[in-house]
């Protein structure tokens, strides 16, 4: 019986956007993958203007309700400290060892793997998927930035997220204050 074949999809999701979900679903065919799990950044995450974790896992689980391959994997927001790609990638080895996993990032994180943490160990032991969003002409137009500038400047989401995503956006007052 051949294993499991899994992608991890890491980021901050801040918001969790069209364009996520359109590359996941277009993975999932291109590489026969069984299933996908984003994995969305805990509140340990230093990034600005980041909301909190669970308002991003709320929307992704939104967006993704109807997917029966894509699910989230949210235990990065019990980790209060630091952690970087390789210690990420060895929780998920620990809890997937019996599956092929293939951690899937964008070009512009992947040409950024020689700076990270345990670089070779990165480079050497996993398994990618490397997304270009320059080639996916769908998709290019859309960000999480683009997404949170629009709200901030009072403009129409109405095709950057899912419809679930932008009432849940509205309702909780998201993005305004940043």
């Amino acid at each position: 019986m051949s294993k499991e074949k899994i992608g991890f999809f890491g980021g901050s999701f801040n918001p969790v956007t069209n364009a996520h979900i359109k590359l996941i679903k277009s993975v999932i065919i291109k590489e026969k993958l069984d299933k996908v799990y984003f994995v969305p950044m805990g509140n340990s995450y230093e990034k600005q203007g980041l909301i909190d974790f669970n308002h991003r896992k709320n929307m992704i689980n939104l967006a993704i309700e109807n997917e029966e391959k894509i699910e989230i994997l949210d235990f990065l927001n019990d980790i209060n400290h630091k952690m970087y790609a390789i210690d990420t990638f060895k929780l998920i080895d620990e809890k997937f060892k019996n599956a092929d996993r293939y951690f899937i990032m964008g070009t512009d994180n992947y040409d950024k793997i020689t700076n990270w943490k345990d670089a070779e160990a990165l480079k050497d032991n996993y398994k990618y998927i490397v997304l270009d969003r320059k080639t996916e002409s769908d998709t290019k137009e859309i960000s999480s930035t683009i997404v949170r500038n629009k709200i901030i400047n009072k403009e129409s989401i109405d095709d950057l997220v899912p419809n679930k995503v932008k009432y849940y956006i509205y309702k909780n007052n998201l993005y305004n204050s940043n």
